[in-house]
C-alpha cells in the first residue's frame, strides 16, 4: 500500500507532539511549513522530513504532499484551511476546529464542494481508552446514560496564548471543547445551555462553568478553567453502574466501571506507546483511502454543532473576539 504523505503547516509545540506520534506509527511526514525557514528547517532536521518551505501557500502547494495537519492557533484555521483546501489537499485541523461556528461551516461548505476529507483534530476520540470506554457504555452495562461530569482545569496562566483576547485565548476554547465535545457524543446537541465565567482583564474567560440540559432531563456539568491544576476526571453514570475516567481524562488513561452498591466489574489500564495522537491520523488515511469526505467518528457535521455551543456559552458569559 502506498503511504499517504503529510505537511505539517506550522511547526509549533503542538505539531511536534503530533509529529513524535506519527513516527511512532510510522507515517510519513514529507514537509513542513512555517512562516520562518529557520523554524521549519529546525523542526524538519528534528523530524527528518525532506520538503521545508517558508511560508503556509509553498506548503499546500507542493505536489508531493496529499494531506494537510494544520495546527495554528484556532483563529486562523478558517483561513489556513479554505487555503489547503483550494490547493486540492486533504485536511486535519487542530481542535477547536474554528473560532466559532459560521467560520466552522465555511469550511464544511468549501471541502464539500471540492470533495476533499476534513476532519477535526479531536484526538481524543481515536483512543484505545476512549474506545474502551465507548464499548463498556455501547454494552448497556451502565442502564441508561442520566449524567456526565468533567474537570479540564490547568495551570496555564504562564502561556501567554491563553491569556490575548485576540489570539483567540480563553479556557473555554482551549481546555473546554474536550469536555464539551465529549458531552455532544454522549448526548448530541443540548437543548438548554446555562454557562457562568469568570473573566480576565482582556475580557476572555480564565474560569468558565457549564450545565447542559438534554431531553428527558440528562445532564451534563463541565468546568474549565487556565487558572490552577483541577483533578481533570471525567464521569458517565448511568442507571445501573458509573463510568470513573482518571485524569487526564481526554487522554490515554486509566478508569473502572462501579456498580451502585460500590462493585468495581471492570478495570482498564492499558498503556500506549506515545501520546495517542497517530490514531486520529490513520483514521484519516483509512478515510481518504476509502474516498470519504468526513469522518464516521468525528464527522464536520458535529464539529459545527459543537461550535454552535460554544457560541452560545460565549454569548451567555460575554466573550467575543476580534476576527468575529
Amino acid at each position: 500500500m502506498t503511504k499517504l504523505r503529510w505537511g505539517f503547516l506550522s511547526a509549533g509545540g503542538i505539531a511536534s507532539a503530533v509529529a513524535e506520534d506519527f513516527q511512532i506509527a510510522g507515517l510519513s511526514i514529507l514537509a513542513v511549513g512555517a512562516r520562518d525557514l529557520a523554524k521549519a528547517n529546525e523542526f524538519a532536521d528534528r523530524f527528518g522530513i525532506p520538503n521545508r518551505h517558508q511560508g503556509y501557500e509553498a506548503l499546500v502547494n507542493d505536489p508531493e504532499v496529499d494531506l494537510i495537519y494544520v495546527s495554528t492557533i484556532h483563529p486562523f484555521h478558517k483561513r489556513d484551511a479554505l487555503l489547503a483546501l483550494a490547493a486540492g489537499k486533504h485536511l486535519l485541523v487542530e481542535k477547536p476546529f474554528t473560532i466559532n461556528a459560521r467560520e466552522a461551516e465555511e469550511v464544511r461548505s468549501f471541502a464539500a464542494s471540492q470533495g476533499l476529507f476534513v476532519m477535526e483534530a479531536m484526538w481524543t476520540r481515536f483512543l484505545p481508552s476512549m474506545d474502551a470506554i465507548f464499548e463498556v457504555i455501547n454494552s448497556g452495562a451502565l442502564g441508561e446514560i442520566e449524567l456526565f461530569t468533567a474537570d479540564h482545569s490547568q495551570a496555564l496562566t504562564h502561556v501567554p496564548r491563553l491569556l490575548q483576547r485576540e489570539l483567540g485565548g480563553g479556557a473555554l476554547l482551549d481546555l473546554g471543547i474536550y469536555p464539551v465535545s465529549m458531552a455532544h457524543r454522549l448526548f448530541g446537541r443540548p437543548e438548554t445551555i446555562t454557562a457562568k465565567a469568570r473573566l480576565n482583564s482582556e475580557k476572555i474567560d480564565a474560569t468558565t462553568s457549564m450545565i447542559f440540559q438534554y431531553a428527558g432531563g440528562k445532564q451534563a456539568t463541565m468546568t474549565t478553567s487556565f487558572l490552577g491544576a483541577g483533578p481533570v476526571t471525567a464521569s458517565v453514570v448511568g442507571s445501573l453502574a458509573r463510568i470513573d475516567i482518571d485524569g487526564s481524562f481526554y487522554a490515554q488513561t486509566s478508569f473502572r466501571v462501579t456498580t451502585h452498591d460500590g462493585e468495581i466489574i471492570k478495570r482498564y489500564e492499558t498503556k500506549i506507546e506515545g501520546q495517542g495522537r497517530q490514531y486520529q491520523a490513520m483514521h484519516v488515511e483509512e478515510c481518504v483511502r476509502e474516498g470519504l469526505i468526513e469522518s464516521p467518528v468525528m464527522s464536520l457535521r458535529e464539529s459545527v454543532e459543537i461550535m454552535q455551543v460554544m457560541d452560545t456559552v460565549r454569548e451567555q458569559i460575554g466573550v467575543s473576539y476580534p476576527t468575529e
